[in-house]
């Protein structure tokens, strides 16, 4: 839709709703003087809520009968009345709360007093309302702001102006039950985005369409669609009540909200007298009007109450005027207002100096005129002039003319930005600054990113500004303050005009202020009009240009800064990470083989875990009679005495360059690498003899407490199979590092053949030792699960021999 249309538009539904006011107004006059039931009910016969009479009849009773003929609407039931004359006895048949409930009521007559009522408590409000919704659609139109509170005055016009006629008339009772259930979803709305729009919006933009689907339902049920049973026609409306609270509470919420952390401090002063408004003026006469329907119980003073909602209109007044709610200040731009309101507060000093001087002399202090004259001067320097100066000052603050030094906050500016290095807190100063000292509508500061790709906006309001766009390239090839008046008169810019304007536009900027450094332009100061109406001057652009010129270091400077703040954190991060892979890689050295520990290190992206045969030779330590040592003892002995001779073994067989691969409780599994077979075989060997002779220097010193731990020891030696063996199964998978084939297999057989203070060993590693060592031969012996005989050695180890 154009916007021709859209104001004509938005001006027809002003015209007809005042239209409907004059015929609400005449139904309403037209009953003074007839008879009627007394107590307020709706169309549908309940009896009503929101402070209208109920003489005695609880909040939405569902009407009946009266006189024993069932009614079917309330119009029939007013004209069973009116057939009467007042005072008459009526029987009422009423349902409330499932019970049948009788009650004799007399008609009354129609007062005078009853229209005068109506005047204050519904026709003035709904005008007021309207009033409002004209100023703001003539101040600001197309706007979706104007939209939304022209909608909002609209729901309000028809709740508080066809109120009486919802309950008497019924002439616009679809009209006002729209509107009601309408009303939630403006809260909604304007919830959502009024005064700032919430973040939330940015995901989900249709969310704000919600609200308006719920409540078109829910007008539709109060018209009867679909259908229900008498005695739950209550219901719907209790629901829409609860509605109605929630969402001016989620409103008053909101508005509370964004007081407290609006982006601007502009913005937060909007929104705490929106707040007030409408905390003060509809909070509570929706909440008591909704308890009303929820509860059906009445409120006493509800009437009384809802004439609070004065003060609303009167909020929203004074925001437009002291905050430039709707642009208030460009229609006052020449500064007319400005100038009469003044001239009249000179005038009024004028004349209270005046009856001054004409009192003294009425009471014949006036024949002296030294007596005359200082009797004046006393009044007006204690009394008048204090009360002018006081007046003054405020009608200047509400038009944002008060005299200020600017080079002097320019100055206190300067000195704070000095010490400081936050770089939000130096965006808050300057903003701080600009407010107290030009009063603009609206200002944003963009700093130049990293990349030099773009200006970015310090609060993420605005959208980037690409930095070769043309806006930030005039302001690089002219560093001054510009204005469209500027770009416009000025025959150098003239090439910039069609592309630099738009820029500002986009900004909502009148003014756009480099941010030099270094020679190049590091930030951008967008200001929009000044809330006084009045024009920047060319002092106001120097003074911009100082301001910036001083922001400029302390704006770099806590760039670097802030860019400072994030390597370290980053480094400090890094470090933390390294610290944690450390105490990892310290604990999991305590289970993972010291075999695979060196693989990881010498290929930690791709280490060699896969099997492969490698020429090993293994050793296998089992301690003999755990079973029996576990019944004698409790678990905790049992585990320190295992941990202490382990613990002794593990010396051993890491001094010889031993690799534990798998332990089993009683039992250790070691594996022994080297180039040289002869040497990994004699290490095995060396570590056999270890191993026996600290298990018996552990014996002798637990000699009297427990029994001496007795060992079987095996090694053997040839090809296996060593790597990475993958155990899967439902609950997971494992990965063990171990070397598997006969080898290993005859290892443990040759541990098992039990006999203390011996290693037994194959035939392989005993044609790799050599002479060295006494070796006792076995012959040929049958292992069990080995199909062909192993030869077998023994070697000794008596207490006492040196390992």
């Amino acid at each position: 839709m154009s916007a021709s249309r859209e104001k004509l538009l938005c001006w027809s539904l002003l015209v007809l709703a005042l239209v409907l006011s004059a015929r609400a107004a005449g139904d309403q006059w037209q009953l003074t003087g007839r008879t009627i039931p007394g107590f307020g009910v709706m169309e549908n016969l309940l009896v009503a809520v929101g402070g209208m009479e109920t003489r005695g009849l609880v909040p939405f009773d569902l009407v009946r009968a009266v006189n024993g003929q069932l009614l079917t609407s309330g119009r029939q039931l007013q004209e069973e009345v009116r057939r009467q004359p007042p005072g008459t006895p009526f029987r009422y048949l009423v349902s409330r709360r499932g019970a049948l409930v009788e009650v004799d009521l007399p008609s009354q007559r129609m007062a005078p007093s009853g229209f005068r009522d109506y005047v204050t408590d519904g026709l003035a409000p709904s005008l007021l309302f309207l009033l409002l919704g004209a100023a703001v659609l003539w101040l600001k139109p197309g706007a979706p702001d104007t939209r939304l509170f022209l909608a909002l005055c609209l729901v309000w016009w028809a709740m508080a102006g066809l109120y009486a006629d919802a309950h008497l008339t019924y002439r616009f009772s679809a009209l006002f039950l729209t509107a009601w259930a309408l009303s939630a979803a403006v809260f909604i709305h304007l919830a959502l985005t009024f005064p700032q729009r919430r973040r939330i919006l940015g995901r989900w933009p249709r969310l704000v369409w919600a609200p308006y689907l719920l409540s078109a339902a829910l007008a539709l049920a109060l018209q009867g669609f679909p259908s229900l049973p008498p005695a739950r026609w209550a219901a719907i409306p209790a629901v829409g009540a609860a509605y109605w609270g929630i969402a001016l509470l989620l409103l008053v919420a909101g508005l509370a909200r964004t007081s407290l952390a609006g982006v601007t401090p502009l913005v937060r002063h909007r929104a705490r007298v929106l707040m007030f408004g409408f905390a003060a003026g509809q909070l509570a006469p929706v909440l008591a009007t909704a308890s009303e329907a929820i509860f059906r119980v009445s409120v006493p003073y509800l009437s009384e109450i809802w004439r609070l909602t004065l003060l609303f209109p009167l909020a929203v007044a004074y925001a437009m005027v002291r905050y430039d709610l709707f642009d208030v200040r460009g229609a006052l731009r020449t500064g007319t207002v400005y100038a009469v309101v003044t001239g009249l507060v000179a005038l009024a000093y004028a004349g209270a100096i005046t009856l001054v001087n004409l009192a003294f002399s009425a009471l014949g202090a006036g024949g002296s005129r030294l007596v005359s004259a200082a009797v004046v001067a006393v009044a007006v320097v204690a009394l008048l002039d204090p009360v002018r100066r006081r007046t003054q000052s405020t009608v200047d603050r509400v038009f944002f003319r008060q005299q200020l030094d600017v080079q002097e906050s320019i100055e206190r500016l300067t000195e704070a930005l000095s010490t400081e290095l936050d770089l939000g807190r130096i965006a808050q100063l300057i903003a701080a600054t600009l407010d107290a000292a030009f009063h603009p509508v609206r200002q944003t500061l963009l700093l130049l990113d990293e990349a030099g790709a773009q200006y970015r906006d310090v609060r993420g309001e605005q959208a980037p500004v690409p930095a070769r766009s043309a806006l930030p390239a005039c302001l690089a090839a002219r560093p001054m303050p510009l204005t469209r008046q500027r770009f416009e008169a000025d025959p150098g810019l003239a090439g910039w005009c069609a592309a630099g304007i738009p820029g500002m536009e986009a900004l909502g900027a009148e003014v756009a202020v480099p941010v030099p450094f270094q020679g190049r332009v590091t930030g951008l100061l967008a200001l929009g009009p000044k809330r006084s109406g009045a024009a920047w001057s060319a002092t106001d652009l120097r003074l911009l240009r100082v301001l910036a010129t001083q922001s400029a270091v302390a704006l770099e400077n806590a760039r670097a800064y802030t860019a400072l703040e994030r390597a370290n954190a980053e480094l400090q991060s890094a470090l933390r990470r390294v610290q944690i892979l450390e105490s990892i890689r310290a604990s999991l050295s305590k289970f993972v083989p010291l075999r695979v520990q060196e693989l990881i290190e010498q290929a930690p992206e791709a280490p060699a875990l896969t099997k492969r045969e490698v020429d090993v030779s293994v050793l296998f330590v089992d301690i003999a009679g755990y079973t029996r040592l576990s019944e004698r003892f409790d678990l905790e002995q049992v585990n320190q005495l295992v941990e202490r001779y382990f613990g002794a073994f593990l010396d051993e067989i890491l001094r010889h360059g031993g690799d534990v691969s798998e332990t089993a409780g009683d039992g250790l599994m070691v594996i022994f690498q080297d180039p040289d077979p002869g040497q990994h075989a004699r290490s095995a060997v060396l570590t056999a003899q270890a191993v026996i002779r600290r298990a018996q220097q552990i014996n002798g010193e637990l000699a009297g407490i427990t029994e001496p731990i007795r060992l079987h020891v095996g090694v053997n030696s040839g090809v296996a199979a060593v790597g990475a063996t993958k155990i899967e199964g439902k609950a997971g998978t494992r990965w063990v590092y171990t070397a598997s084939g006969p080898v290993t297999n005859v290892a443990a057989r040759l541990a098992a053949l039990g006999e203390a203070e011996s290693v037994f060993i194959g035939v392989e590693t005993r044609r790799r030792l050599g002479e060295e060592f006494p070796l006792e031969d076995l012959g040929e012996r049958r292992l069990r699960n080995v199909e062909e005989p192993a030869r077998i050695f023994r070697l000794a180890v008596p207490t006492g021999v040196e390992v």
